[in-house]
């Protein structure tokens, strides 16, 4: 199903956080207080509390790991059924992709054999940036993944959403993707995402 045919005139609500870094508390007021038809995190949680913290979003959640994530958070989100590493799903009518950040390699492999079967999707979550954009930190050094940039091209997303690079906070619209860095709710950012006949994105802090 595609988007066009999707009831989404007003709007599909989505809060995207990144890279919590332990700091559960941010996480926790972050669900409690913000109005939102979705929840996705782009990873980095880093102790398993915070991951088993976003089992209290008071809607449906999905996550891919960081590159600071270990095993232990890996499990703990798949035993929530948060997991989104290497997978296509299915959500409301529409398709979100996953690329963790704990197994870049492995991950990749598997989403694109997903994305050949399943074709584009509408959401596409990662961890890292795809490479040269949002992707650039402290003197000029840019971190995407030129993996990450490919499977964009491959999935053709409206929306991909993704964390890491803490410097490059923001959004971005390019060639019919919206692209958004959550930056680091560690520190207090996060994004409210309006997904629907067009994308709107508000930057927001604690």
């Amino acid at each position: 199903m595609s988007v066009a045919s999707l009831d989404l005139r007003h709007g599909l609500r989505i809060l995207h956080v990144s890279d919590v870094h332990c700091v559960t508390e941010n996480l926790s007021e972050v669900l409690s207080e913000e109005s939102y038809d979705l929840v996705i995190a782009s990873g980095d949680f880093e102790c398993v509390d915070t991951a088993e913290a976003l089992s209290s979003a008071r809607a449906p959640a999905f996550a891919v790991t960081g590159n600071m994530d270990g095993p232990a958070v890996y499990r703990k989100l798949k035993a929530l059924g948060l997991l989104l590493d290497g997978r296509v799903v299915s959500h409301q009518g529409f398709s979100l992709g996953g690329l963790g950040g704990l197994d870049v390699r492995t991950n990749a492999a598997r989403l694109e054999r997903e994305l050949r079967e399943h074709g584009r999707v509408e959401i596409f979550v990662s961890h890292h940036p795809p490479k040269g954009v949002l992707d650039e930190i402290y003197a000029g050094k840019h971190i995407g993944l030129e993996e990450v940039r490919k499977l964009v091209e491959l999935a053709s997303p409206r929306l991909h959403l993704f964390g890491h690079a803490h410097e490059r906070r923001g959004h971005i619209s390019l060639g019919g993707t919206t692209y958004v860095n959550a930056g680091p709710l560690e520190e207090g950012y996060y994004m409210i995402i309006k997904f629907g006949e067009v994308v709107e994105v508000e930057e927001k802090q604690l």
